[in-house]
This record gives C-alpha cells, structure tokens and sequence, in this order.
C-alpha cells in the first residue's frame, strides 16, 4: 500500500481550488486531536486493513525456523517459505518459485525459474542462490536428500537450473513441493539464531521458543501482496486447550480441534467447522522388538480385534474413513482390502500356545498377554481411539496399559513400548516413495517399527526407478501386499483435516496436503 499519496498538481476552477484549501487547513489543525486523523498519508480505514493481525492456535512446538531440517513444515506453513513447485488440491504440482521445467532425459531436468523474486533480506533469487539453497537442504535434510536423489545442480542460465539425478525419479517434479527444499538466502543463516530470508508472502518477525511463531507482511514480496500485516502461530500442543482459545476469543483458527467437540463449535454463531479429506492416516505401531508383538500372529490378532467401524463413527464422529493402508482410497495406490485373519483370534492364539486363566485374560507360560500403549496429546482423537481399543483387547483377554507421552517420537526411541498410536501424511508430495522410503527402509530413522523386510526393500528399489505413473502405482501395490501380510502397522483411519475458524476468517481453506496454512489470500474482518 502506497503510504504518501501524490497531490495534485491541478484542480479545474478556482472555486475548487479555495474550497480544497479550506479542508486542508481544517485537517491540519485538528490532526493532533481527532481520533480519526490519518497516519503516514493513510484514512482509518487504510490503516485498519494494514494492521490486520490473524492469530493461530497452532498443534507443535518447532524448536527453530530453519526449514532445512525437522522444522520445515512449521516454516512453510507460516507463509513465510515457497519451494521450487507447489501441489493444488488436486495433489497435481504447478509452478511456485519455478516457472516450469521440462524432463531432458531420465535423469535430467531443467528448471526455468520466476523473474522479480526476492529476499527478504532484499537480495534477488536467480539460478545460483537456488542451487545453493537446494545443495544446503540436501545436506541438512535427509528427507530432501532421499527425495532428490541429485548426482549435480548446475547453473544454466540467470534463471535456469539443470538438475542431474542418480537414477531415473519420476517424482522429482513433486518432490520438489517438500518443505525441506524451501528456498532460502543461504548467506542469511549466520548462525542457529538467525532468522532464514525466504521468499514467502510473509517474514519472520519473531520466534520464542515453546511459544509462538509471528511473520509479517514482506512488502517486496514478488506475487499477490498479503492481506494480513501480521500472524501468529501460538504453540498450543493440547487439543482441548486449543479449542478453549478458540472459544474465549484468544485466537482466530485452531488446528487439529477434538472432534468430539466439532457439534459443539457448529452451534456457536461466531465460530465455524472447516473440513476436508487429508492425505493422514492415524495407525497403530508395533515395536517389532516386543516380546509379545515380533509375533506377527500376536500383531494380526491385536489388528483384527480393532472397531474401526466404530472409531470412525464415534470416535471421529465421521471426520474420516476406515484404513486398510497407509494411503488414502482417494490415491490410485491407496486402493486395498485388508488381508483377512486365518482363523478366529482365539484359534490363533490357542495355537500359538496362549490360554485363558480364571479371570479370562490370555496367558503363555505363566506370563498374561499384557502390553503398553503409548499415546500422546497433540491429536487428541488418538488418545481416544487407544481407550476404545483398550476396552476391546480386554473383552477379549488382552491387558494393555496407556501411557501417555508428550514426545511420541522421542519415546519410539526407548524401548519400553510395545505398541504405540501413530499419525502420518503418508503421501504429502502426492507420492508414495517418501513415506515407504522413511518408513521401512532398514536405514531409517524413521522406521519406528524396527521393521525389516528384505522383500519390501527390492520393491522400494524398484519403486525408484520406475519410469511412469502406471509403474510406480503397480510397484506400491505390491509393496503394500508385503505390509498387509506382516503387519508391522495397524492402518485405523483416514482422518478429515479439520479446523476451528472465528467467522470472519477468509481465504483458510483446508487442503489434503496439509501444510499451506497461513498464505497471502488469510484475511480477516475488523
């Protein structure tokens, strides 16, 4: 917005001219006192659309803002951060940073990339300082180093890129939407305090630690300016302390709301329900290193005795589906049964050498099927879902144990769980190869399962190569025939993305891919 109108430099009459003079002396002398005098050239008005501030009861707690690592997502959904190419909704990658690209042979690419971009440190973007950004994302994030699989980066031209893979990947285009290849000014990452110079609509102004995540409008931003001066993301990890903020007024949105409570917001006139089908799927994990679950009989027993059905309904409160893989049916590879139990769960057991005691609980040399559940508050719907399926193990004998734990992912680590409740976007480039490469490959940290399948990962090595759509999709099918039969998961549901909106609220749509939260279109009515 433009803060200095220009004057005039002729009016027509000289009537006008005295009348103009009149209400310009007037204006100033009153300038001081009234509470509706102008600011920097601006009308009230002006300046109530400038100051637009929109706060966000946000799910995580980031410990940084640079997005070449495990903090990228909070970064991009920020709205400070933009990658290469970006997926619509329907999960199909469109140009963002990059203007287009073209496949010069199977492992070769170029990349034309957009003209006018910036900094916000004001430097511009042209091929060099992507190729450094995408070279220093390479070697900070794992992810972006599975995903691209990149042999070199060369500079072709002031706004042209070649990218040279190690082998044929087909999805390198989508790939190229993951957060961790956010482009930034690598020059601005001083140190682990600096805040990154990215290119998004929106900069960082601030971060505290455990707290929030506030950005502000970037006036030299290259596309569509923001409607909003400000947003914040508070970290609030607690599902019912996010929906209290939403109802008390404290914040604008709140992410992953308790869905039991999604009637209750529906009722309220200032609050609305926006939800959509996500790419997510809410699981159980097995410690393939329990005692009890390296069993897979013990593993396909557990898995058959889940209400899905009932969890769906009652739990969800129908914000989902019923899984039986770890993509969603609205994905071509998504489309599976689950393999059917041979057998009754009490000939299984019975066979396995398990019996029932006096009080009706499954037992093996003395020892009672008793397991620990880990669970963890940040979706709350998850905590649930374990008391149902507690209540259901135990009509059938098995004992399980809740425990809940603030940091699922440090807590897989340990080794004093047997099975724990899990939530993934398994397919968040539109792709299936990143969740199958960090979720099973034997080298991943990721796979908390301690999975290994020798099987599975020949498969994962075709996966990609593969050349086409068609051939990748019959690849992860086949992958997904090998993780149905061993069951190192339970696939529970597929949730709906959804959130809590003071009305009034515009342009927060909620997308599959669940990362596009705060962007330039956010507004809100003053």
């Amino acid at each position: 917005m433009i803060s200095n109108r220009k004057r005039r430099s002729r009016f027509i009459g000289t009537g006008l001219m005295l009348l103009m003079a009149v209400m310009a002396m007037a204006a100033c002398s009153t300038s001081d006192q009234t509470a509706g005098s102008t600011k920097n050239g601006q009308t009230p008005i002006q300046q109530n659309a400038a100051d637009k501030k929109l706060v966000m009861a946000y799910t995580w707690k980031p410990s940084g803002v640079d997005p070449h690592g495990d903090n990228s997502w909070d970064v991009m959904r920020s709205g400070a951060g933009e990658t290469l190419v970006r997926l619509n909704e329907k999960l199909e990658p469109v140009a963002w940073l990059a203007r287009g690209w073209k496949q010069d042979s199977p492992t070769v690419w170029t990349f034309s990339l957009q003209d006018k971009v910036t900094f916000h440190d004001g430097k511009r973007m042209d091929a060099a300082s992507v190729k450094a950004s995408l070279l220093r994302s390479i070697e900070k994030s794992h992810l972006a180093k599975d995903l691209l699989d990149v042999k070199s980066i060369d500079v072709s031209g002031p706004l042209a890129l070649k990218i040279t893979t190690n082998q044929p990947n087909a999805a390198l285009v989508s790939n190229l939407a993951d957060p961790s290849t956010i482009v930034l000014d690598v020059a601005s990452m001083k140190d682990e305090q600096s805040y990154p110079a990215m290119t998004g609509a929106f900069k960082i102004k601030a971060f505290n630690k455990d707290q929030s995540l506030v950005v502000e409008r970037y006036d030299g931003y290259w596309g569509e300016k923001a409607r909003l001066a400000e947003a914040t993301m508070k970290f609030i990890t607690d599902g019912n302390s996010r929906l209290m903020a939403l109802q008390s007024g404290e914040v604008d949105v709140a992410t992953d709301i308790p869905v039991d409570n999604a009637e209750v917001l529906k009722k309220n006139d200032k609050l609305q329900v926006l939800s959509a089908p996500s790419l997510r799927t809410h699981m159980i994990v097995y410690n393939m290193e329990s005692p009890v679950f390296k069993d897979a009989a013990n593993r396909k027993v557990v898995d058959s005795l889940i209400p899905r059905a009932s969890i769906v309904s009652a739990v969800m409160r129908g914000f989902g589906t019923e899984a039986s893989s770890p993509f969603s049916s609205i994905l071509p590879f998504g489309k599976v049964e689950r393999k059917a139990l041979d057998g009754t769960p009490e000939q299984l057991l019975t066979k396995d050498g398990w019996q029932k005691d006096a009080q009706g609980i499954w037992t093996k040399q003395g020892k009672p099927f008793e397991v620990t559940l880990l669970t963890f508050p940040q979706r709350p719907e998850l905590s649930v879902m374990a008391e149902v399926i507690q209540s259901q193990l135990l009509k059938e004998g098995i004992q399980v144990k809740i425990r809940k734990v603030e940091n699922i992912d440090e807590a897989l680590t340990k080794n004093d769980w047997d099975f724990a409740m899990y939530s993934m976007l398994t397919a968040h480039t539109g792709e299936p190869q990143y969740f199958m490469d960090t979720f099973y490959s034997s080298k991943s940290e990721a796979n908390v399962s301690r999975y290994v399948s020798k099987p599975l990962e020949n498969i994962l090595g075709k996966l990609k190569l593969a050349k086409n759509t068609a051939e990748r999709n019959t690849e992860t099918l086949q992958a997904l025939d090998i993780i149905n039969t061993d069951l190192p998961q339970s696939f529970i549901v597929h949730p709906d993305n959804v959130f809590g909106v003071k009305k009034g609220v515009q342009g927060f749509t909620p997308h599959p891919i669940e990362y596009y939260y705060i962007t330039a279109q956010s507004d809100i009515a003053k």
